[in-house]
């Protein structure tokens, strides 16, 4: 039997068959349809990420603080700034709402914000639980020289109020993020996972 041979274009090349407009329009249509889906998805992913990342940086920082007060026995706090630099910072002056060049920081995305608790019953039960009469708190959370939550003056640091710890609250379109301190200085992150009616629930 013969060998069929592709047709040859002079100078004896297989011929090579092109793509037609059609087949190109499609596949741009259908790369077009699968971008439109998943750009949504990677901007809420990629503000999820900056959400945990804000509260697990928050709560170093204030780990940092809690040694070293301990250290310096000393009280050390850690303020909160939502000013033209969103940040929270260590410094010894609890009324201290200006960052000082050289002070441990971290920096919030742009898209995050320390927020008060919204005015919403049943918001922050669970945390307040939690502490066993916790205290949310927008303003700095000290440290005494025995590494337990305080608040007070530049020397002086009480305990905490009641008998419960600190909640901070971060926030961005991604939901809510909350840093506890409880009274025997454990300090941990949490993050609003569901709400049905007025329970919020907190993981």
């Amino acid at each position: 039997m013969p060998k069929i041979w592709p047709e040859k274009l002079d100078g004896g090349r297989p011929a090579e068959k092109g793509v037609t407009l059609v087949e190109l329009m499609f596949v741009c249509v259908v790369l077009a349809i699968i971008a439109g889906l998943a750009i949504p998805n990677i901007r809420q992913i990629s503000a999820s990420y900056k959400l945990d990342a804000a509260g697990h940086s928050v709560s170093s920082l204030l780990q940092q603080a809690r040694i070293q007060a301990v250290q310096t026995n000393l009280p050390v706090y850690v303020n909160s700034s939502n000013g033209s630099v969103n940040m929270a910072f260590i410094t010894n002056d609890p009324n201290n709402t200006t960052y000082t060049a050289g002070s441990p920081d971290v920096a919030l995305a742009s898209t995050v914000s320390f927020q008060p608790p919204p005015a919403t019953n049943g918001f922050h039960t669970q945390l307040d639980t939690y502490l066993g009469g916790g205290t949310p708190n927008s303003g700095s959370i000290g440290f005494n020289a025995r590494g337990l939550p305080c608040t007070g003056t530049t020397n002086v640091c009480t305990a905490a109020p009641g008998s419960g710890g600190f909640e901070w609250f971060l926030q961005s379109n991604a939901g809510w993020e909350a840093v506890t301190v409880t009274a025997s200085g454990r300090i941990k992150t949490w993050r609003l996972s569901s709400q049905s009616g007025g329970n919020y629930s907190w993981q």
